[in-house]
């Protein structure tokens, strides 16, 4: 659901005015950590529907998300973080949040931070057993694919709070043609790791973004819509790469040598603002950038660290940085897959070799390639070719190298099993089935699936 309103309640206040952008790039140096503490966690989204008709959940009907939210509060021991109106917006226990997301069928996992791949799939399954549980007894079933396989626009619902109304029109505005697909249907997984300084913050997201395209092909997983194929393996990558180019992609300055967070701020200072807000209310900003907030402020409210939390949530690049930071590009995916993804970049993040071996391998890659590599994943996905070889082929090194930074960590499970054996699942689609999930779910679905939402449901559910 992104960035919330602090209230009194909360431990960390961010309340307190800001007046330069200097205050704002100190602001992240406050997330270092020390090497030896350095985690990974996990955000995923997913869909609801009604088992019986396959139609999309809303939040306060009968079988709805506040019932299934009850439920998890009364018998599991969740809590309510935030309520707006008789929306519960977000939920925690220990360190563990479920948020709702635009679409009033979709909620999202945001997962503790964790020192293994191993903790991060067991919150993974903790959490799919506990949702599925709740969930069927009101009929509903949660899919993990990157955009609503069955629904159109129309039949699916905006959540109706202030956050969701204003950020709306702002985005729709900027995209008018497309913004309505985006908001109402697609979904992601995200991994956010940790950096101990600002130089080793800036080689970390610039190594996510060099592994990008081959997470992005290798997990593509978005090929339906509306109950046919689209002719893209992600369908969602390619709807991203017709929004709002102020705030979603990349820039060619993120990989300077240079680069650094004083350089992020300017970035996103730039950015017009949707919203701030005060005392848990949102108040719409038009026509102003944050730049111009910080100099002149809004309508008689002065900047505070707050606004600058709430206008980073609304940018969308396929990195981002925070006291942390996020890789965002990958497709929701069914939950056998998902610490896979996670697993490969922490190998490639936390291993001390990572970095040289990714530049290594997109070693002359200028940054009008890699956007028409972007460009042409979502259609065909590991297909797509990198200097006259194909990208399956570099996924199949990545793969290799990636379990042999994992297995040199030796971070054991009970049964003394490192953190590679997370890749088996992802290795069977690159080395066997030599495809991404979404192009194996498009053969299927005109295949020997018949259209049949049973059996896409049964490949990508929480059950």
């Amino acid at each position: 659901m992104g960035y919330q309103p602090t209230d009194e309640t909360d431990q960390k206040s961010v309340l307190h005015l800001i007046s330069t952008p200097e205050e704002i790039v100190a602001s992240y140096k406050l997330g270092y950590k020390k090497p030896d503490q350095v985690r990974i966690g996990m955000e995923v989204e997913k869909f609801g529907v009604h088992r019986s008709n396959y139609g999309p959940i809303t939040n306060l009907e009968n079988n709805g998300m506040r019932k299934i939210q009850q439920h998890m509060i009364d018998e599991l021991g969740w809590e309510i973080h935030r309520q707006e109106d008789r929306y519960i917006t977000a939920m925690h226990r220990g360190g563990t949040a479920l948020t709702l997301e635009f679409n009033e069928s979709a909620s999202e996992l945001s997962g503790r931070t964790h020192p293994s791949i191993h903790d991060l799939a067991r919150e993974l399954r903790i959490h799919q057993h506990e949702l599925a549980e709740m969930s069927k007894l009101h009929d509903v079933v949660w899919m993990g694919i990157g955009y609503h396989p069955f629904h159109t626009a129309d039949q699916t619902r905006f959540l109706n709070i202030d956050r969701f109304r204003i950020s709306d029109e702002a985005l729709r505005r900027a995209s008018p043609k497309m913004w309505k697909e985006h908001g109402t249907r697609h979904l992601s997984i995200q991994a956010n790791i940790d950096y101990t300084s600002e130089d080793d913050a800036r080689r970390k997201f610039q190594l996510l973004l060099l592994l990008e395209p081959f997470i992005c092909a290798m997990y593509a997983h978005s090929p339906l819509k509306e109950g046919k194929t689209t002719g893209y393996v992600s369908y969602r990558l390619h709807i991203l790469r017709k929004l709002d180019r102020r705030r979603y992609g990349i820039r060619k300055r993120f990989f300077d040598a240079d680069f650094g967070f004083k350089d992020w701020v300017d970035f996103v200072m730039r950015i017009p603002m949707i919203a701030i807000a005060r005392e848990g209310k949102w108040l719409p900003v038009k026509n102003m950038t944050f730049a111009q907030f910080l100099r002149s402020g809004y309508e008689g409210y002065a900047p505070l660290m707050e606004d600058w939390e709430l206008h980073s949530s609304f940018v969308y690049t396929d990195a981002r940085i925070k006291q942390y930071i996020e890789l965002r590009t990958c497709d929701s995916l069914p939950p056998f897959l998902i610490p896979s993804m996670q697993a490969i970049v922490k190998a490639f993040v936390y291993h001390p070799d990572g970095e040289r071996f990714i530049r290594e391998l997109t070693k002359g890659l200028g940054f009008r390639e890699l956007l028409a590599l972007l460009d042409d994943i979502p259609k065909r996905g590991m297909q797509a070719e990198l200097k006259n070889k194909k990208l399956l082929d570099y996924c199949k090194e990545i793969l290799e190298v990636a379990s042999s930074y994992l297995r040199e960590q030796a971070i054991l499970n009970e049964k003394g099993e490192d953190e590679s054996v997370h890749l088996q699942p992802i290795k069977d689609f690159v080395f066997v089935k030599e495809k991404s999930p979404g192009r194996w779910v498009m053969d299927k679905w005109d295949g020997d699936w018949r259209q049949n939402p049973e059996r896409l449901i049964e490949w990508c559910s929480f059950e």
